[in-house]
């Protein structure tokens, strides 16, 4: 089966355009869209470390790096039997820096065969975060939000190094969120399907 992975920093848009994409693709190949985030939150908070999503992010390396294994474990069943659309963070920023939200352990585990990175200007990135009231975000300013960008950008082309799988970027503007689910429609119009 067919397996996505769409990343975006929190505020670039990247959950919109893909549920925008999935609405285009009615009647194209069936994909299932799971939130590594969330499945992630579920196996954490079934091990009693975390009561709210947000707080994975605090939790020590090693423990972050053991449910984003058990996380993987759990696609690579689905993946099994359905297309997949993982929507990621492609890196987490935290007390001790940047952490790949896929870690090679998981990549060659998962098997991804896309990777679409979703980007928007700092300055809209940061005007979306600070409307969106349902999370918990991290104050960063536009430089902030510049260099988590760029070290996406450096950590989408690692994965495709480990995987082969290619990296897609989408421009997500202001106004602009149905132009940017249409260019990841065609491009899953395009990938094979099992």
């Amino acid at each position: 089966m067919t397996l996505i992975v769409v990343t975006g920093m929190p505020g670039s848009g990247s959950s919109t355009v893909i549920k925008g994409a999935l609405i285009l693709n009615e009647k194209g190949a069936e994909f299932t869209l799971l939130n590594y985030g969330d499945v992630m939150f579920e196996v954490a908070r079934d091990a009693g470390l975390v009561e709210k999503r947000d707080g994975m992010r605090k939790l020590p390396n090693e423990k972050q790096q053991e449910i984003q294994r058990l996380a993987g474990d759990k696609i690579v069943e689905w993946k099994k039997s359905t297309n997949l659309i993982i929507d990621t963070h492609c890196t987490i920023k935290t007390p001790s820096g940047y952490l790949p939200g896929l870690p090679d352990y998981v990549l060659r585990e998962i098997k991804p065969d896309q990777f679409v990175l979703i980007e928007a200007n700092p300055d809209e990135i940061l005007a979306r975060r600070q409307t969106d009231k349902t999370r918990e975000r991290d104050v960063e300013d536009e430089k902030g939000i510049e260099e988590h960008q760029f070290m996406n950008r450096a950590i989408s082309m690692a994965y495709a190094c480990l995987t082969g799988a290619p990296v897609k970027i989408i421009q997500n503007h202001d106004g602009e969120v149905e132009k940017a689910a249409k260019e990841f429609f065609e491009l899953m119009k395009v990938l094979p399907k099992a």
